[in-house]
């Protein structure tokens, strides 16, 4: 777009070449599962929560929907705070504005893969949380640093989260459960992701750019605050009932 011709054509061209190359590679890489009868069926998607997984999955949802939500305020209105409130107009600026928050996420989970789910979920919350009033402390004193910073630790904080969260889904959840319990989580991203932004675009119109990103900003600080909070509790509960699983077990054998 900044560079090249045809700004609002050549980059639809180059990434439908990019997704022909990308399904060609992926009809011609070798199968890894038997094949079985009923492949159409095995289309429909099915959603569900089981109720012995619900305990589980509650604390999970606020910060899926907030690191979702995140990547849709970058994604729809981070170039045009860039350009606008910022003042860097260039469409590269823009790219790497989306870029610090997404290719830093992306790291994040290359080298955090190996950790345990839960042990990330909560620190996930608060990266995000700090990162994004960072951020946004950066875009109303005008300090383009201090928003680019804000911007890598909630990158940090979005990784985190997704690792967090769909590793806990697919902790939690048996094989003949998983399908079901991913389509559940793929919703609520999706969701996370697309609501937010519509309404954050509508937003720009009636409210004006600096108020609508503030808003966006604070009720995703909202919703990472209640996901940590969930958390600790999650945690809390979890130790009552290791400190009384053995005085249970003594009183019986008693």
């Amino acid at each position: 777009m900044e560079f090249g011709p045809a700004p609002t054509r050549l980059v639809y061209a180059l990434l439908l070449g990019a997704m022909v190359l990308a399904a060609t590679v992926t009809a011609l890489l070798p199968e890894t599962s038997p094949r079985r009868p009923g492949s159409l069926a095995s289309l429909r998607p099915r959603a569900a929560l089981p109720a012995h997984l619900r305990a589980d999955i509650v604390p999970v949802v606020p910060a899926m929907i907030a690191g979702w939500a995140l990547a849709g305020l970058f994604l729809s209105l981070g170039p045009s705070v860039a350009a606008q409130l910022l003042g860097l107009h260039s469409r590269l600026v823009g790219g790497v504005v989306v870029t610090l928050l997404a290719g830093t996420g992306a790291l994040t989970v290359a080298v955090l893969r190996s950790r345990p789910a839960p042990s990330l979920l909560a620190p996930a919350s608060a990266l995000l949380g700090l990162g994004v009033l960072t951020a946004l402390a950066g875009v109303v004193a005008d300090l383009v640093w201090l928003a680019a910073v804000g911007t890598v630790v909630a990158g940090v904080g979005f990784g985190a989260s997704v690792l967090a969260t769909f590793g806990t889904f697919a902790r939690i959840a048996g094989p003949h459960e998983r399908s079901a319990v991913f389509v559940s989580a793929n919703i609520f991203s999706y969701l996370g992701n697309s609501l937010p932004a519509v309404l954050g675009g509508i937003a720009v119109t009636t409210l004006g750019l600096r108020t609508a990103t503030e808003i966006y900003a604070l009720t995703i600080v909202v919703i990472v605050s209640i996901a940590f909070l969930l958390r600790l509790n999650q945690l809390r509960a979890q130790r009552r009932r290791a400190v009384a699983a053995p005085c249970t077990r003594g009183i019986s054998l008693h």
